[in-house]
């Protein structure tokens, strides 16, 4: 999950979903869904934000994958926050 500045406009957030895509599946991952989650308020301001997008994405990937999609949410600057949760199998 990570969220996004909610100034951003439709096609700036799906540039963001499509370059993290794309990373993701050129080094071996899964993409099972990515997309908006929903619009929130923020429970502090977070780089001058009292809002934000959160976006949800959801992938099988190896550890290393992780570790380098949370580099590049990290770097980008439009993204406030994000973090990475491990779910059990189905």
């Amino acid at each position: 999950m990570f969220i996004v500045d909610p100034t951003l406009s439709d096609d700036e957030i799906g540039a963001i979903q499509q370059r993290l895509q794309d990373l993701a599946v050129s080094r071996g991952a899964e993409m099972k869904k990515i997309g908006p989650w929903e619009r929130r308020r923020l429970a502090y301001e977070i780089k001058g934000r009292r809002e934000g997008v959160y976006m949800l994405a959801v992938l099988r990937a190896e550890p290393s994958v992780v570790r380098e999609l949370e580099q590049q949410l990290s770097v980008t600057e439009s993204v406030l926050r994000h973090m990475s949760v491990r779910l059990d199998e189905d």
